[in-house]
């Protein structure tokens, strides 16, 4: 009996031995990549509007920003794609904060300040639209997060119904190994989550300076220019619609606040 208990005792222990080894992390394994939730505001100014909307940028919306606590703003301006088209991006840590105050801007200047900020806003512009975007990490390459880019490239790629696990498949292991071998100075994808078309994927390419755009795509650099053909041709029948555009980091309106020893 002693000798039976002796050994189912250490039938339990080599169970429990597995389980522990199993839920716990193998030895240089890397952590799950954190997804990002970013709000994007895409504004089209006033043609005779754009000093005044930049100027506005720097004075009110930066200060307001950096008040209600936000760490990072980038505004970029098209240069190659729709006129007159502005680009805001921050990071969002939870949606709940809505519940609150609408945004961080009336967070920072109060339900009335935020009343007056609107109403300067719009008299600078004809239309404004903003996204949730969600961050796909596993499909990014970003190996100096820290970094300020002038140029981006954003193609904004419309998926058709039912296909986006195949895109996200063609992302991760046809794409994104290119684009690393190509050393791009940063590439993030991300999809649209709310405010627009939930099939949307935006993929960012990020150059120090319009130079960097002459040599092509990663795709283009690292399989030549048939070689890239033939990989766009793996998403024929999967991307509906797919929009390039350049725009230019307006750095006087964008930040990023002082870090410690981590990103």
């Amino acid at each position: 009996m002693k000798k039976r208990l002796l050994v189912s005792a250490a039938v339990i222990a080599v169970l429990v031995g597995i389980s522990i080894a199993y839920s716990l992390p193998t030895a240089g394994q890397q952590p799950a990549p954190q997804v990002q939730r970013s709000q994007v505001n895409v504004t089209r100014v006033k043609p005779d509007m754009v000093d005044e909307f930049i100027d506005f940028q720097i004075k009110q919306t930066v200060p307001a920003l950096k008040k209600a606590g936000v760490p990072r703003r980038d505004l970029y301006q098209s240069t190659l794609g729709p006129l007159y088209e502005f680009r805001s991006i921050t990071p969002i840590t939870n949606l709940a904060d809505r519940d609150t105050v609408a945004s961080p801007i009336e967070k920072a200047l109060g339900a009335a300040g935020y009343k007056e900020y609107n109403a300067a806003v719009r008299k600078l512009i004809t239309s404004q639209q903003t996204y949730v975007t969600q961050s796909i990490a596993d499909a990014s390459y970003d190996p100096n997060p820290n970094a300020a880019y002038k140029i981006l490239v954003l193609s904004v790629n419309r998926i058709a119904p039912g296909r986006n696990g195949e895109y996200m498949n063609y992302l991760k292991n046809d794409l994104l190994p290119v684009e690393k071998k190509a050393q791009v100075k940063r590439w993030l994808v991300s999809q649209v989550v709310y405010g627009g078309d939930r099939d949307e994927y935006r993929l960012a390419w990020f150059v120090d300076k319009f130079a960097g755009l002459d040599s092509g795509t990663a795709t283009e650099r690292v399989l030549g220019v048939d070689g890239a053909v033939k990989m766009r041709e793996k998403v024929a029948g999967i991307v509906r619609t797919s929009d390039r555009s350049v725009y230019m980091l307006i750095e006087a309106a964008s930040y990023r606040a002082a870090k410690s020893s981590t990103n």
